[in-house]
């Protein structure tokens, strides 16, 4: 009780690591799992256990990516079957796999659809390399097929969803088989009884199609060739389709079978059409070669080799892959070495070390985000604010000296005006609502020469942040009013379309919206006005015969 309470426990904790969002947990989850636990714990483990293992090992299998990886995954996991110490164990296992992926079929999409296909198949191959480890013992058959039958081709569930696993069980099969061919006739009988069983006893007309189509016919046009072939005086090669399936297909006796199935009273009616179509075929086979007089030997076990299960990293064991790296290591260091002289060496490493520095330095510039403005792009901007006004025969340059006399004459139209003396570009500062000192209060109020420029770059210079400001790009233009006289030449009044220090607030006029105007709704007349109204001249030769015959 003990040892199964601890491996329960253990089984849990490594459920949750099966199913993690991260490839590497996964990764050692399903290696501990395949190398260590199963093979010590599999005798201690319920059927509850192994649910909960196979819950985490179906979303371990769905986080699964790249076909390679797929494919590796896949091997390892239909592995433990065939690699199990007990049919038991292995039956076990196959079961709760099989249980698992009938539940959560239906909600497989399309686009992960074909790594589980590729999953069955390898459980498939892997249960019948078990059975072939043990020469196809008849009693370890049987258990292995009866999983097959009641988990997969009639599950007791007959949940029409998640049907679409035995049509794939039934496509499979054969293909699945064929590495383990040829074996011995009863063998044959034992794994093709479930598929006998579906033509007996299913309802569903896809699965019977399915059986008849991908096994039955296949075993008949084999069976068909060979004949042909040996009538010819020809020799079917050593492994081939017709050889292995041809002398199953004719030795079997598939057509007395179906007539047993056919003339049972449990059969379902809607099969026996398949049944009895199957049972002709295979009698005309039959007949022809009883008169074409060839003897054929009968199939027999010939043997397989069965896979050990390994911890695989990249299609190699744990320990190539391990040596692989390493030797991966040393052969770029002697590359490097050999390649030139020690002097080329130290180049190279100089090379990474300034690249590293080069980083470092880029990401430094990017976190205190300091970019400072050059007089070049200043007066770049102020050429292109020139031009855009109409004159482009005059580049002027905005530096100190021109933006302190353009303050000043600005402060003189404004005063013939009667508009405020201050400007309404320095109304910025208010928005930024920062803590504001009385020698730069008494700057601005004073107009001192610097004008916009030289009071952004103090703000700049004292707040912990330097921001790079232009004014094409932080302020909106607009004529002023009542206009300045035509001799005087003045840029026009500029408002800030907000503080320099936003992002994402693209440069250009500010829109004002009109207000919407509401629009009235027609009233909806009520249903007690609307029968108010005066009655119709019928209505009212009616209202009269009442009254007369009152």
């Amino acid at each position: 009780m003990a040892a199964a309470a601890a491996a329960s426990a253990e089984a849990a904790a490594i459920t949750r690591r099966l199913a993690s969002c991260n490839t590497a947990a996964r990764e050692r989850a399903v290696r501990h799992l395949l190398s260590d636990f199963l093979p010590a714990s599999a005798a201690h483990l319920s059927a509850a256990d192994l649910l909960k293992l196979w819950k985490g090992l179906f979303f371990c299998f769905w986080h699964a990516d790249k076909p390679l990886y797929q494919s590796d995954l896949a091997s390892r996991l239909a592995a433990a079957v065939s690699a199990a110490p007990s049919p038991a164990a292995a039956a076990a296992f196959l079961s709760a796999y099989l249980t698992t992926i009938c539940r959560e079929w239906p909600h497989i999409d399309v686009h992960r659809l074909d790594k589980f296909y590729l999953l069955n198949r390898r459980f498939l191959r892997h249960a019948f390399l078990f059975l072939a480890a043990r020469a196809f013992a008849p009693d370890v058959t049987a258990q292995i097929v009866s999983v097959l039958s009641e988990k997969a081709l009639l599950p007791e569930s007959n949940n029409s969803t998640s049907r679409g696993l035995g049509y794939h069980v039934a496509d499979a099969f054969l293909d699945e088989l064929m590495p383990v061919l040829p074996i011995s006739l009863p063998s044959m009988e034992l794994l093709l009884d479930p598929f006998f069983s579906v033509l007996e006893k299913s309802t569903d007309r896809v699965l019977v199609s399915k059986v008849r189509s991908s096994l039955f016919e296949r075993f008949l046009e084999s069976g068909a060739q060979l004949l042909e072939m040996l009538k010819n005086g020809q020799s079917a090669e050593k492994g081939s389709v017709e050889e292995k399936l041809g002398k199953v297909g004719l030795l079997f006796g598939f057509s007395k079978r179906f007539v047993e199935i056919g003339a049972k009273a449990e059969t379902v009616q809607g099969n026996r059409k398949t049944l009895f179509g199957l049972r002709d075929a295979f009698v005309k086979l039959e007949k022809g070669l009883e008169l074409s007089g060839i003897e054929i030997s009968a199939p027999e076990f010939e043997g397989a080799e069965v896979p050990v299960v390994t911890v695989v990293e990249n299609g190699m064991d744990l320990d190539e892959a391990k040596v692989e790296k390493k030797k991966k290591k040393k052969a770029k260091k002697v590359a490097v070495v050999e390649g030139g002289d020690a002097a080329k060496v130290l180049k190279q490493e100089k090379k990474v070390k300034k690249d590293k520095n080069k980083k470092e330095k880029k990401e430094k510039k990017k976190k205190d985000k300091v970019e400072v403005v050059d007089g070049s792009e200043q007066s770049a901007d102020a050429s292109a604010e020139d031009q855009q006004m109409g004159d482009a025969s005059d580049v002027i340059t905005f530096d100190e000296v021109v933006m302190s006399n353009l303050q000043k004459q600005f402060e003189k139209a404004a005063e013939e005006a009667g508009m405020p003396a201050t400007p309404a570009t320095l109304k910025v500062e208010k928005k930024r609502k920062r803590s504001k000192s009385a020698d730069r209060s008494s700057a601005v109020s004073g107009g001192n020469a610097g004008g916009e420029g030289n009071a952004l770059a103090q703000e700049g210079d004292k707040s912990s942040k330097r921001v790079r400001f232009s004014m094409k790009s932080n302020l909106v233009w607009k004529p002023q009013t009542p206009l300045p006289p035509q001799c005087l030449r003045l840029p026009p009044s500029a408002t800030p379309r907000g503080s320099a220090l936003k992002s994402g607030v693209q440069p250009g006029p500010i829109r004002e919206s009109s207000t919407p105007v509401k629009k009235n709704k027609p009233k909806v007349k009520s249903a007690k006005k609307m029968l108010k109204k005066s009655p119709s001249s019928a209505v009212k030769r009616l209202r009269k015969l009442q009254n007369f015959s009152a």
